[in-house]
């Protein structure tokens, strides 16, 4: 027995052992630990979610319907090639060359989604997916303003302007074709008193608002304030001279007053009695000699105030004496 395990260690020990065998061992039991991770690990079902793809879809159609952009995918499979499945994009690609305007439904079979060797496709939900196809038109859309509340009093709201007027849409046909224009959200003029520009946003349907967003409009308020027509009589005419030089003037104006008719601000005529101290009528003479001379009257007002007409326009100065101041000595 002896005898017969010392031949075996000799032949063991005469064995001639390969070149770099150190390395080749290693790269055995590295091989051995890939193959146990790899092939020796559990399989799992995990659901994920994968995104809808349309492609091909033809210009002249559209799709008018809201449909699920994911679905939820249960696959059975090595856990790390299920996690690297999110690398590789992959999704439901859904194929629309041959699409004509009408309603489909896409069947989400397992055999249309690819995955990576080694994964398999247990349910896939939603199992179908319905697709209304309409056709792609284009239309001009005028804005119309909505105004609501009540302008000053004092005011007159002159014109209404939409900035952009018009709003071009792209979209399903059997959307647009139900709409003839498009309004703003409530703009509030309550007591406006001044021209104004407001920005607001359209008052627009979920399936217009999918269409272009939340677009914001400009609507100008143009104002003007209005004005009212009176007559006043009676109103002083003033005489201006230097009587530095010239002395003590004694004369005579013949009318002595003026009426006139004016326009001014509405807000101005809830004040008459004021009216004619803020008018200021007069005349101005190149010389004061004795005599009579026609003269234009001249009025002065707030700039708010047109005035016209002025009657008379002429008076009549009469100048009897002019008294020359004694200078003492």
């Amino acid at each position: 027995m002896e005898k017969l395990v010392r031949q075996i260690i000799d032949k063991i020990s005469s064995f001639r052992r390969p070149k770099n065998w150190v390395l080749k061992l290693i790269s055995l039991f590295f091989a051995l630990f890939l193959w146990y991770f790899v092939v020796g690990e559990d399989k799992v079902d995990m659901n994920v979610t994968l995104p809808v793809e349309i492609v091909n879809l033809p210009r002249d159609l559209v799709i008018s319907n809201q449909f699920r952009k994911q679905i939820e995918v249960t696959v059975s499979g090595q856990r790390s090639l299920i996690r690297g499945m999110t690398e590789q994009h992959i999704s439901r690609s859904i194929d629309l060359s041959k699409a004509v305007p009408g309603t489909i439904v896409i069947h989400n079979d397992p055999d249309s989604i690819s995955l990576p060797r080694g994964l398999n496709i247990l349910r896939v939900q939603p199992p179908t997916l319905t697709l209304r196809l309409d056709r792609l038109i284009h239309k001009n859309l005028p804005i119309k303003p909505i105004l609501v509340g009540k302008i000053h009093s004092d005011y007159r709201l002159d014109t209404v302007k939409v900035e952009p007027p018009t709003l071009e849409i792209s979209g399903p046909q059997s959307i647009l074709d139900q709409e003839e224009d498009l309004s703003t959200s409530p703009v509030d003029i309550n007591r406006l008193n001044r021209s104004e520009v407001k920005q607001v946003p359209l008052a627009l349907k979920p399936e217009i608002s999918d269409l272009i967003g939340e677009p914001v409009i400009a609507v100008r308020l143009n104002v003007t304030e209005l004005r009212k027509k009176v007559e006043l009589a009676d109103i002083p005419i003033g005489f201006e001279h230097d009587t530095g030089k010239q002395g003590e003037v004694i004369y005579r104006l013949r009318p002595p007053t003026v009426s006139i008719t004016a326009e001014i601000p509405q807000g101005m005529s809830l004040q008459p009695n004021n009216l004619k101290n803020i008018l200021q009528a007069s005349i101005k003479p190149e010389t004061l000699q004795p005599g009579s001379s026609n003269h234009k009257v001249i009025l002065n007002g707030p700039p708010q105030m047109k005035i016209l007409g002025i009657k008379p326009e002429t008076v009549v100065l009469e100048i009897t004496e002019t008294k020359k101041l004694k200078i003492k000595p």
